[in-house]
């Protein structure tokens, strides 16, 4: 029996086998203890640029966003600086200047403060490095999850012009630096653990970084070979329009001593989902001077109880002199006085006198207050014999709560009351004046 053992001891190498397990639990936990170490130190991230918006024809902001990606879950972001190619052909000729927009950072106090430099050698935005991230007594850090982007910062861009709307703004991150003129690259720098025993960078000397980092959907590579992100497209989406706001009350509607009030038809005649403040739709019509008859942009809007109609209208109208025209179903279309200069959050006012209707065709429902006329039902230009006719035959029938032309006071009900504004307005003779 123990000659047998001597045997099978000498056929098994336990100390050579035991060197071969030992070398390769070694090797497992190497890899494990560097991959937990790696997503702990070296997050994994995307940076992109969204919510792009003109605010006016020479204004356009957007938000530079970042969340956490897979394999990290979170981390504690230190600081943030970036460098944003714009096209040269939107920023057009003007006069550039940059501003962060007060309270629209989500990273933690103080924030981002960074400074921000317009590089117009190469229509290119430097956003430096946040500042204030360490601070004698603590520090600073914001904590960056895979749940839910981050606002870094909204951007303001302001053009002494205005942008070019034929064309896009394909911002990109830039990813090499340049001195002159500076070129910021786009990097991000983290703590561990919540601590300032260690902060890294994704550019740290002499240390490659180990994690991902997506720029505007794209792979970040030292070898990327054109040094940038793809463009946003959410900002190459972005409207380029300006808002344009007119005031205007209609007479069947009106409050009678609201003090500029009109009545919630919407509500009282049972549209879905409308508002006690809203009154009715207004088409706005945009007109050529040189032709009223050419409708150079038109846009159906809600008119509140207060006359206001708000639309957007496109930078191609910016600094034209237009014709202003409204529309509404039961009521006289009304035109500017004259034709007005059309601007980026412009507004009109038909209210406060017949003068501000073409030909001052207006009625005056309360001192101080113009309404447009009411009563062309049948939208002929004119208040007839007809649009009496088609209200009082509602009438007779009995029609209430539905979205109705016949209803001229909007309270919900065709009665004799509406005939009977109808019917003032064709004794007068009301109809349209056009220049």
């Amino acid at each position: 029996m123990k000659k047998n053992q001597n045997k099978l001891s000498k056929s098994i190498p336990m100390k050579k086998h035991q060197n071969k397990f030992t070398r390769t639990l070694y090797t497992f936990l190497i890899i494990l203890f560097t991959s937990s170490f790696s997503y702990s130190v070296d997050p994994s991230f995307t940076v992109y640029i969204d919510n792009a918006a003109y605010t006016s024809s020479s204004t356009f902001e957007f938000d530079i966003m970042i969340k956490a990606a897979s394999p990290t879950s979170a981390f504690d972001l230190r600081t943030f600086q970036a460098g944003i190619w714009t096209n040269p052909t939107w920023v057009g000729g003007g006069t550039i200047s940059l501003q962060n927009v007060a309270g629209s950072t989500q990273l933690s106090s103080p924030g981002y403060n960074g400074a921000l430099q317009w590089n117009n050698t190469d229509n290119f935005i430097n956003c430096a490095v946040n500042i204030g991230v360490k601070t004698p007594s603590s520090c600073i850090s914001s904590a960056i999850s895979s749940s839910s982007p981050i606002r870094v910062t909204r951007l303001r861009m302001t053009t002494s012009t205005a942008f070019n709307c034929a064309a896009t703004p394909n911002l990109q991150f830039n990813y090499t630096q340049n001195v002159n003129p500076v070129r910021l690259h786009t990097s991000v720098s983290w703590r561990i653990n919540g601590t300032c025993a260690v902060n890294y960078e994704m550019f740290y000397p002499a240390r490659p970084y180990g994690g991902q980092a997506y720029f505007n959907g794209e792979l970040w590579s030292l070898s990327d070979a054109d040094g940038k992100s793809p463009s946003s497209l959410n900002a190459n989406s972005a409207s380029c329009s300006s808002q344009f706001n007119v005031t205007a009350l209609l007479e069947g509607y009106y409050n009678s001593g609201s003090g500029g009030q009109m009545a919630s038809v919407l509500n009282n005649q049972n549209v879905p989902n409308s508002l006690p403040t809203q009154t009715d739709t207004l088409l706005l019509q945009f007109r050529s001077v040189a032709d009223p008859s050419n409708v150079l942009y038109s846009q159906k809007q809600v008119v509140a109880t207060n006359g206001l109609c708000t639309c957007e209208i496109p930078a191609s109208l910016i600094n034209q002199n237009c014709w202003l025209v409204v529309n509404h179903r039961s009521s006289v279309q009304t035109w500017s006085a004259a034709p007005i200069l059309i601007t980026s959050n412009g507004s009109y006012n038909f209210t406060n006198a017949a003068s501000q209707a073409y030909g001052d065709n207006q009625v005056m429902v309360q001192p101080g207050f113009y309404a447009i006329y009411t009563g062309d039902v049948n939208q002929d230009g004119f208040v007839g014999g007809d649009d009496v006719g088609i209200v009082d035959n509602d009438n007779l029938i009995g029609i209430y709560g539905d979205y109705y032309t016949s209803d001229i006071n909007g309270d919900g009900f065709v009665g004799g009351d509406d005939v009977g504004m109808v019917d003032n307005n064709n004794l007068i003779g009301v109809y349209v004046l056009t220049p």
